[in-house]
């Protein structure tokens, strides 16, 4: 019978060198880097990343960069397609036209002008619409937030259910086995993409709690660190379904007219409820989404 504690390494290997792909995104990526932040040979790496994460590195690395500034063309309007390219690790703004096209099948520009709206899909419409099919958010508040050094689990099928939940599960046992499961602790959700950009089960969904600084790592577990920042919050009390029109109505109705952009930190969810605890319930959690001060010229 395989023994599933090397499987966990392999998986734990490759998270560590997806978040090191995420973290420097915006430079030269080389193969040889990223296979020591995974613990590997770069003779092996590529084999090793192409079979277990189902791309090989260089498309991985470029779809990644491809998809953030699918993201920062929308909701980043007041950035240049020039400054979108080079905050994306692009060397040139010929060089990531080129890639873009290939990849969305349209320019930059054409992109841009074909998502302006960020329309809502009909299918996002819950049991409780607002008038126009619109979902009405909850006041909005900027404000400071803590550093965080926080445990993750990666659902492997991207924001699917199933895998969401396994996800979970996963973290409750880590958690639960090392007592840091009690009253006070904080269920945070990161999820960096986009499913209107990034193909569902590639999203990235980490079902994450806060741990000492002390605990940097773990056979079985991944690690993720924000800074200080500043964040857009809004108290959410909806059904699962509504989570994502939520994400893409900040985006487009409070955004463009906050004064701020988005920084270079994914969105997160600090949960306080799930209907896993009361069926009758619905899901009460912070929505939070990592800003900056827009600076006009």
């Amino acid at each position: 019978m395989p023994d599933i504690r090397y499987r966990d390494q392999y998986r734990h290997r490759m998270e560590q060198a997806s978040q090191y792909i995420q973290d420097n995104l915006s430079q030269p990526l080389e193969l040889d880097a990223v296979a020591r932040a995974a613990g590997f040979s770069p003779f092996h790496f590529h084999r090793i990343f192409s079979a277990l994460v189902g791309e090989n590195p260089q498309d991985y690395i470029n779809r990644l960069r491809l998809e953030r500034a699918a993201n920062l063309l929308v909701k980043s309007p007041s950035l240049t397609i020039t400054e979108v390219a080079f905050s994306c690790g692009f060397s040139s703004s010929s060089a990531f036209a080129r890639s873009f096209k290939k990849y969305f099948g349209v320019t930059p520009s054409q992109y841009l002008r074909d998502n302006l709206n960020l329309k809502v899909p009909a299918a996002w419409v819950t049991q409780r619409p607002a008038p126009a099919g619109k979902i009405e958010l909850p006041p909005i508040a900027v404000r400071p937030m803590p550093p965080m050094h926080l445990v993750c689990f990666p659902a492997a099928e991207g924001y699917a259910p199933h895998s969401i939940k396994q996800a979970w599960e996963r973290l409750f046992r880590w958690a639960g086995a090392r007592g840091l499961l009690d009253g006070r602790a904080q269920l945070i959700a990161v999820s960096y993409d986009d499913p209107q950009i990034t193909p569902p089960k590639k999203c990235r969904y980490y079902a994450c709690l806060p741990v000492p600084e002390t605990l940097r790592t773990d056979a079985q577990a991944s690690f993720l660190d924000f800074p200080s920042h500043i964040c857009a919050v809004c108290r959410m009390d909806c059904d699962a379904d509504q989570i994502q029109p939520a994400y893409r109505v900040l985006y487009r109705d409070w955004l463009p007219d906050s004064g701020f952009l988005l920084a270079d930190l994914p969105p997160y969810e600090i949960y306080y409820n799930a209907p896993d605890n009361d069926p009758a319930s619905k899901y009460v959690f912070d929505l939070c989404i990592p800003v900056e001060k827009f600076n006009l010229l």
